[in-house]
């Protein structure tokens, strides 16, 4: 080999293993500056925090109380939705890691669409902020901002990848009662027009009678009762509404009783439905529904007054919906055998 390409050769090996120990060192300084985004001595000792969007003004506070329970603020200090809200947020966050500085350049800041703000508050009344944004080009996390009080505002790199909620409705646990099936013992309905008692002959039989399907249908429904909304007691809307209410009681077959009270609203609009209202009163003093009840007045699903028949009339109607006829103005039908009465050709009579 000649002495040039000698040369060139040992100048690459050179420049590769340059380029490699480089890289070696950034490797290293990256796992070095690598941080937990939220110590977890902070996560431990949060007793409240607030979600802020920006762009809609939505806010919720979350607050833990004395007694541990975490409570929804701006819901009338309803329990906190713990599964599907609260455990998710704070195992995001402990997993989250801070991998250093983005930027600090304002205008790369401001692309960065921070628009989701996180303050949590400790005991001691130390509060840590976040705020967070789009996900960063390598796909790695939000990228955020954290106010330390001594860096100044730079924007950092993380691994966050959790749900910032803002809307109080949805924070709220909403399930005011929950059972099995199969626990049903009875139901009793009491309607302005009439009272009416079924019940199982025993557990895990269906009702019987004429009733029994319908009253199925029924019991998958009413036994877990869950919330749309909560308005503050009081709510002028709800008093007027109870001022005409029906009730339906289930029986359980432990001897537990539990009585769901109905309300309606007129719609207010030609593409509004009726609202509708509920009340949850539980035997046992103890049970989450009457402490629930006691702080707010909660609105329905729409499609459950659908499901539970307002009179004793319209549950009739349920049970034996009347036979279906010609409609008015048609005319004559004939029956044939194999497929029922059948609509006569125009101009015959």
């Amino acid at each position: 080999m000649r002495p040039t390409k000698l040369l060139l050769f040992a100048l690459a090996l050179g420049a590769a293993a340059l380029v490699s120990l480089q890289l070696r060192r950034t490797d290293d300084a990256t796992a070095e500056t690598k941080t937990a985004l939220v110590p977890t001595a902070v996560l431990d000792g949060a007793r409240a925090f607030t979600i802020t969007l920006k762009p809609t003004g939505k806010a919720v506070t979350v607050e833990k109380g004395a007694d541990g329970v975490w409570t929804v603020k701006e819901k009338h200090g309803l329990p906190a939705d713990l599964e599907n809200r609260l455990v998710p947020l704070f195992r995001a966050l402990q997993k989250a890691e801070n991998f250093g500085v983005l930027t600090a350049n304002p205008k790369r800041i401001e692309k960065l669409n921070l628009d989701s703000a996180l303050r949590l508050t400790a005991a001691d009344g130390k509060v840590t902020e976040l705020t967070f944004g789009k996900t960063t080009d390598d796909g790695l996390g939000a990228a955020a901002t954290v106010a330390d009080g001594q860096s100044g505002t730079q924007a950092v790199r993380t691994s966050f990848t959790g749900f910032l909620e803002a809307d109080p409705v949805n924070w709220f646990d909403p399930v005011l009662f929950t059972a099995k099936g199969e626990e049903l013992r009875a139901l009793t309905f009491t309607w302005p027009d009439g009272t009416q008692t079924f019940a199982r002959a025993e557990k895990g039989k269906p009702f019987a009678g004429k009733e029994g399907a319908v009253l199925e249908e029924m019991s998958n429904v009413l036994m877990t009762l869950r919330a749309n909304d909560a308005v503050a007691k009081g709510d002028k809307d709800a008093a007027a509404a109870f001022a005409k209410p029906w009730s339906i009681q289930l029986e359980l077959f432990d001897g537990a009783k539990v009585t769901l009270t109905l309300a309606k609203t007129a719609a207010t609009g030609p593409n509004e439905s009726p609202k509708l209202w509920m009340r949850v009163a539980h035997s046992d003093p103890k049970h989450k529904a009457n402490g629930m009840t006691a702080k707010a007045e909660f609105i329905a699903p729409p499609w459950l007054a659908e499901q539970l028949p307002a009179t004793l009339a319209d549950f009739r109607k349920a049970v034996e919906p009347p036979p279906a006829g010609p409609a008015p103005g048609a005319g004559p039908t004939f029956n044939i055998p194999g497929l029922g009465p059948v609509s006569a050709p125009p101009g015959l009579k």
